[in-house]
């Protein structure tokens, strides 16, 4: 029986090591499931407190594709609003394979995953909340092998 509870202990240690290790430090982090099929229709929409202004961010766009997916790209709308109101509108282009059709994005098996950095050191101007709405932009109605998408904001070393 002692044994077996050290051996739990030992499991239960390395997983909390593993753990820890692997956080990357996220301010915020949201992946929400398209479910293998993105429409037109279908916004995300993540919000986020900023508690202080002037801290730096890295941003990011995490997408999940799967080999399914028929495209080498992806536009995406991406509508920002910020707590005064103000709102910003970006079309953004990523790319998700090469030329010769290999996928970028990390990953075994039919699904691949890509964490791209739209904003380096990105400056907050105002505290509250701010909301990021994005739409796929492409040219159908229905978005076959989008499994995920989501942002990700990491505090970025002031330089």
């Amino acid at each position: 029986m002692k044994k077996t509870v050290n051996t739990f202990k030992l499991i239960v240690f390395i997983f909390l090591l593993f753990a820890i290790a692997c956080n990357t430090g996220s301010f915020y982090s949201k992946t929400l499931d398209m479910e293998g099929t993105w429409k037109r229709s279908d916004t995300v929409v993540f919000c986020v407190n900023i508690p202080d202004a002037g801290h730096h961010f890295n941003f990011y766009i995490d997408i999940r594709n799967n080999t399914d997916y028929r495209y080498s790209n992806l536009y995406v709308f991406l509508h920002s609003e910020f707590p005064n109101g103000n709102i910003t509108h970006d079309t953004l282009e990523f790319i998700l394979a090469k030329k010769d059709g290999e996928w970028i994005g990390k990953g075994m098996g039919n699904v691949k995953e890509n964490n791209i950095l739209i904003r380096p050191n990105l400056i907050f101007p105002d505290t509250g909340t701010y909301c990021f709405t994005m739409e796929q932009a492409m040219r159908v109605e229905e978005l076959q092998g989008i499994e995920d998408i989501g942002i990700r904001i990491e505090k970025a070393e002031q330089k």
